[in-house]
C-alpha cells in the first residue's frame, strides 16, 4: 500500500481523488482552518490531522510519505482578485528599495508557502528519507512567477523529474470518481524520482477521449497550445485539443464533457426576480444582475427541440435551425434550459445556459439560477378546474384516478405559416410540406425579466460541480461550506493525476477508463 500526504487539504477534494486510487491511503492531511479539517476528518476518520500554519511549523522534522500532494494557497496568486500582478516581477523590485505596505508582505508570505514544498522534500533528503512522487496545485497565474523555473529546478536537483500540467476539470476523465461539471484550469507540477526507472504514462491519463468529425472516430485528443512557446494557460484561450491524425490534418476537436446540467437540482423552488431577493423585507436585485438575465433571456434562451423518438437523431438543437427530417416515429420535444448568471458586481460577466459546463468555482456563491416562468395546472374536474397554481406551493389533491399534475413552463414558440391560409402549429410538431418559397415564420413569446424564476446555487449543488461525491460531508453553513468547496481540487483531477504517478512508482498498469 502506497502511503499519501495532502498538505493544505481542505475539504479533501484531493484526498477523495487520491483514495480512489487503488493502492494509495491517505495518511496524513494538514489544513490551517480548523472548520476544513473538521470537514476532512469526519468523512476521512482513520487519516492523521495536523493543524497549522505550514510556514511557522519544522515540516523538514514530518514524517514521509510515498506520494505528497500540496495545494498552497492561490489567493495571492490569482488575478480574479481584482488586484494587479506583481509577482511576475517580484525580483526586479526588489533591487529598487521601498516600503511594502501590509498587503503585499501578506501576499510575499502567502505566495511563500509554494517554498515549504521543495524545503520539506530537502529536509527528508537530509534525513536519508525520499518521497518518490508528489503533486503541486496552484491557479494558472503562478505560472507567471518570475521564481517559478528556480523552484522547479530545486526538485531536480534532488534528482526528480517534473511536469508542467495545464488540466481543466472538466476534461479529466476518472475511472472511480465522478466526472466535473465545470469549467476550472489549474496549474498541475507533478514529480517523481529518477531512481524509479520509470516516468508516467501521461498520455494514457491526460489525453481525453473526443470524437473527431472528419475521422468519423473517438480518438486521444492532442493538447497543443497556440503559442509553442508556452506550457500553461486557459482552454480555448490558450491551448486546444486536436485529432492526433494527420490525415485530417489534425482537425480542432472537442472533448465530451458534463453540462452544468448534472449538479444543478431542478426540484429547489426558485423566486420570482420582480419578487426581490429572499427575506422579510424587499430587496431588489442589483441592475447588474438583472441586465445579465435579460442578456440571457434575449441571445440564449432559445428554445430548444430535442429528439424523443427514433434511433439515429439524438442530439438537441434550437428551433432557430431546420426542423431534422420527419420519420413514422421521429418527434421532438421542446425544452428551455436554465441559465446560470454571474452576481459578483465585476464587470464583463455573462449568463450562460446550463447545457454547458459550469464556470470555475470561487470560495463565494457568485452564480444562480434563472428558470423560465413555470406552473401547475390540474387536468380534471372538480373544485380545482381551470385553476394554476405556481410550483412553489403544495400540489393539487392526488387521487386514485391517476397522475393530473401538468407542468407548463414559458409559451411555446408557434410556427405562422404566410402566403397561405395555414394556422399556426406549436413548433414541437412536424412542420408543414415545404416549397422553393419561404413560407414559415417562427414566433416566440415574450419573457418578462421580473417573471424568471431565480434563486442562488446551493452548497450540495455547488458540491456536485466540484465532482465531490454524493453524500459526502462539508461542515459549516453555507458561507463556510462554498468557501471549502470553492478552495478544493477537484477529485476527478486528483485521481488521474496520481493514478499515473503510482503506475510509474509500482510498475503495474491501472485500469483506463473506456
Amino acid at each position: 500500500m502506497l502511503t499519501l500526504m495532502d498538505w493544505f487539504a481542505g475539504a479533501g477534494g484531493s484526498s477523495q481523488g487520491a483514495h480512489a486510487v487503488p493502492g494509495v491511503e491517505v495518511k496524513l492531511a494538514a489544513n490551517h482552518w480548523q472548520l476544513a479539517l473538521d470537514t476532512h476528518a469526519t468523512n476521512f476518520p482513520h487519516v492523521t490531522h495536523k493543524r497549522g500554519d505550514i510556514r511557522e511549523e519544522p515540516v523538514f522534522t514530518w514524517p514521509v510519505a510515498d506520494i505528497h500532494w500540496a495545494s498552497p494557497e492561490c489567493t495571492k496568486w490569482t488575478i480574479a482578485n481584482g488586484q494587479k500582478r506583481t509577482f511576475h516581477r517580484s525580483r526586479q523590485d526588489e533591487l529598487i528599495p521601498r516600503e511594502k505596505t501590509a498587503e503585499e508582505i501578506s501576499a510575499e508570505q502567502s505566495r511563500a508557502l509554494m517554498e515549504q514544498v521543495p524545503a520539506y522534500l530537502e529536509g527528508l533528503v537530509s534525513r536519508g528519507k525520499l518521497v518518490l512522487a508528489g503533486v503541486v496545485e496552484n491557479v494558472i497565474d503562478e505560472r507567471a512567477w518570475d521564481g517559478f523555473d528556480d523552484w522547479r529546478r530545486r526538485f531536480h536537483r534532488l534528482g526528480y523529474k517534473t511536469r508542467v500540467i495545464a488540466l481543466n476539470s472538466m476534461h479529466a476523465q476518472p475511472v472511480r470518481t465522478l466526472r466535473a461539471p465545470q469549467s476550472r484550469d489549474r496549474l498541475y507540477v507533478a514529480y517523481w524520482h529518477r531512481s524509479l526507472g520509470r516516468d508516467p504514462d501521461w498520455d494514457k491519463w491526460l489525453r481525453p477521449q473526443a470524437w473527431c468529425p472528419v475521422c468519423d472516430e473517438i480518438v486521444p485528443a492532442l493538447q497543443v497550445f497556440k503559442n509553442l512557446r508556452r506550457d500553461m494557460g486557459r482552454y480555448r484561450q490558450q491551448y486546444v485539443f486536436r485529432c492526433p491524425h494527420a490525415t485530417c490534418r489534425n482537425t480542432v476537436i472537442e472533448p465530451a464533457v458534463l453540462p452544468a446540467y448534472a449538479a444543478i437540482d431542478l426540484t429547489l423552488p426558485t423566486r420570482k426576480i420582480g419578487e426581490g431577493k429572499p427575506g422579510k423585507k424587499f430587496r431588489p436585485y442589483a441592475a447588474a444582475t438583472i441586465a445579465r438575465v435579460q442578456v440571457g433571456i434575449d441571445t440564449i434562451w432559445a428554445p430548444l427541440l430535442v429528439p424523443t423518438g427514433g434511433t439515429w437523431n439524438t442530439t438537441a438543437y434550437p428551433v432557430t435551425q431546420p426542423l431534422r427530417t420527419r420519420t413514422a416515429t421521429e418527434n421532438d420535444g421542446l425544452a428551455l434550459p436554465p441559465l446560470l448568471v454571474p452576481t459578483e458586481g465585476r464587470d464583463g460577466k455573462t449568463p450562460f445556459p446550463a447545457t454547458e459546463p459550469g464556470r470555475t468555482q470561487t470560495t463565494r456563491r457568485e452564480t444562480g439560477v434563472a428558470f423560465p416562468p413555470s406552473f401547475l395546472i390540474p387536468m380534471r374536474g372538480g373544485g380545482d378546474k381551470e385553476r394554476a397554481r405556481p410550483i412553489d406551493q403544495p400540489l393539487h389533491t392526488v387521487t386514485a384516478g391517476g397522475n393530473h399534475h401538468y407542468l407548463a413552463t414559458a409559451p411555446e414558440p408557434l410556427l405562422v405559416p404566410y402566403y397561405t391560409h395555414g394556422k399556426p402549429k406549436p413548433a414541437s410538431e412536424p412542420v408543414g410540406a415545404l416549397t422553393a418559397k419561404d413560407r414559415y415564420a417562427l414566433a416566440t413569446p415574450a419573457i418578462d425579466v421580473n417573471e424568471v424564476g431565480f434563486r442562488m446555487l446551493e452548497p450540495e449543488e455547488i458540491a456536485r460541480g466540484m465532482a465531490f461525491d454524493d453524500g459526502y460531508v462539508v461542515l459549516g453553513d453555507k458561507r463556510a461550506k462554498v468557501k471549502q468547496l470553492g478552495n478544493a481540487v477537484t477529485p476527478p483531477a486528483a485521481e488521474v493525476l496520481v493514478s499515473a504517478l503510482v503506475e510509474a512508482i509500482t510498475g503495474e498498469a491501472l485500469e483506463r477508463a473506456a
